[in-house]
């Protein structure tokens, strides 16, 4: 398949009305980097087709459900970055302040576009906002999945089960989607008129972003395309030999910590993977497309590094794109809804189990509880933005047994991640919220009370993976 097929393939169609417009618009939202993007690869083709101008657009929200002031502060130093590669592009970033739905039909009206272009977010809010777009407007209107190295409509067409039957669609794609993009090109078309860069809208941003409540978090990240690339090859010298033994050990600090740059999509999953490629030929091997990556055991030492390579590969790929194919096919992606049955009926007849602690939202906040582990992963994210991801699990299913009903445990969950966490507000946060609490990709377990036949984790298990104490200490 030609590069030109495979990018016809990443493009849905959400309104086919022709126009005779004077300029294409990309509405840059959960892809925020200039590398790499194939939605603005999109938009400037179509712009070169019929020699016409280009800008890409960002849309700043008043708010954001839960989000915090330092998540708007990280994002809005990213896009400074990209501001600046576009410039050098000769492409203008038009910046709006305020209800996306009605700065975009302004700037729709006055700038009388041919096609606009959006990247492609599995959640409600994006998807709604891109359908009232696309019904109003009077020129073609596309979404290209950019975040995915395989397009969510193409691997599946409908909710998968579990990774068990996303894995193997997946990985029979990935040959053919593992492929260097075109770079964009400096646009030989240009833009008619002054579009206020972003230092000048700055007193406006400040305005905005001091309106919105601070999280006390201090990141230890730096934001922006460049950084996420660093960090990448700083994860292959250091991290990636070890990847695969260390990464579930909370005291290693072992994790490729890309997360904030992938939900930001400062960097691709895409560049990433073939990176890691990369590092395979020269080692003498290849992506391995297993059926489930393992642990390797001793007498493997030697190949610890593809273990790791195979290891970052199915949580960035496989696991991340399972979350959005449930985000995308499933509208109760937030809520118990979106539960299994057995799960369901499970928790229904346990609903009534007494609990032996319950604990208010105040007192999971504040690391307020009888549980060191948790409360240690709860300080971890309350203070940096980040919990480890094993500790992820435990810390979510421990507030189902802490709270009076799973639909509160959701709640709270959901709450104190997307506050908190810098890359929260995510398909991925909610996929694993609804797995440690309703069985969302997973399977019934021994019964139990309070979890009925969901997985069921304790502080004993954790100390029997790995020594506990220098985290709890830490």
């Amino acid at each position: 398949m030609s590069n030109n097929d495979l990018l016809k393939q990443r493009i849905k169609k959400l309104n086919t009305k022709a126009a005779n417009g004077a300029c294409v618009l990309y509405v840059m939202s959960r892809d925020q980097r200039v590398q790499d993007n194939h939605a603005l690869l999109a938009a400037q083709k179509h712009a070169l087709a019929k020699k016409l101008p280009l800008a890409v657009v960002f849309c700043l929200l008043p708010k954001t459900g839960n989000r915090a002031r330092e998540h708007y502060e990280f994002m809005l130093t990213g896009l400074q970055e990209v501001e600046h590669s576009l410039q050098k592009l000769s492409i203008p970033l038009m910046l709006l302040i305020g209800e996306p739905k009605q700065n975009l039909q302004a700037v729709l009206h006055h700038t009388n576009p041919d096609a606009i272009y959006f990247d492609f977010n599995p959640l409600r809010g994006p998807q709604k906002l891109q359908n009232s777009i696309a019904n109003a407007a009077e020129c073609a209107v596309y979404v290209v999945d950019t975040h995915n190295v395989v397009p969510v409509w193409v691997t599946s067409p409908k909710k998968e089960v579990g990774a068990y039957t996303l894995r193997p669609k997946i990985h029979k794609l990935l040959g053919t989607y593992l492929v260097d993009i075109e770079p964009a090109v400096k646009h030989p078309h240009k833009w008619p008129g002054h579009v206020e860069p972003i230092k000048t809208l700055l007193p406006h941003i400040h305005k905005l972003t001091n309106a919105i409540a601070s999280n006390g978090t201090t990141l230890v990240f730096k934001s922006g395309e460049s950084h996420a690339h660093t960090l990448l090859e700083h994860f292959i010298a250091t991290k990636l030999q070890t990847y695969a033994v260390d990464r579930n050990d909370p005291s290693k600090g072992s994790q490729s910590d890309l997360s904030p740059y992938l939900h930001f999509g400062q960097i691709s999953s895409l560049r990433v993977a073939l990176r890691l490629r990369q590092v395979a030929l020269q080692n003498g091997s290849d992506l391995h497309f297993l059926s489930s990556p393992k642990m390797p055991k001793p007498e493997d030492a030697k190949n610890t590094l593809q273990h790791g390579i195979d290891s970052l590969i199915e949580e960035m790929i496989v696991r991340k794109e399972l979350a959005d194919n449930y985000c995308y096919y499933e509208p109760n992606y937030d809520n118990i809804l979106a539960a299994p049955n057995w799960a369901k009926t499970s928790l229904d007849a346990h609903k009534q189990d007494p609990r032996e602690f319950l604990y208010t939202y105040s007192q999971l906040q504040s690391a307020n509880t009888h549980d060191p582990a948790w409360n240690a992963a709860q300080r971890q994210l309350t203070t940096s933005g980040k919990m480890h991801g094993y500790m992820r699990m435990y810390w979510a299913k421990k507030v189902l047994e802490w709270t009076d009903s799973p639909e509160q445990a959701i709640e709270f969950l959901i709450k104190l991640n997307d506050f908190y966490s810098i890359d929260g507000g995510d398909p991925n946060g909610y996929a694993g919220i609804l797995w440690s609490v309703a069985g969302v990709h997973d399977r019934p377990w021994f019964d139990r009370p309070v979890f009925g036949v969901i997985r069921y984790m304790n502080y004993e298990g954790l100390k029997r993976k790995f020594d506990i104490d220098p985290y709890v200490n830490s």
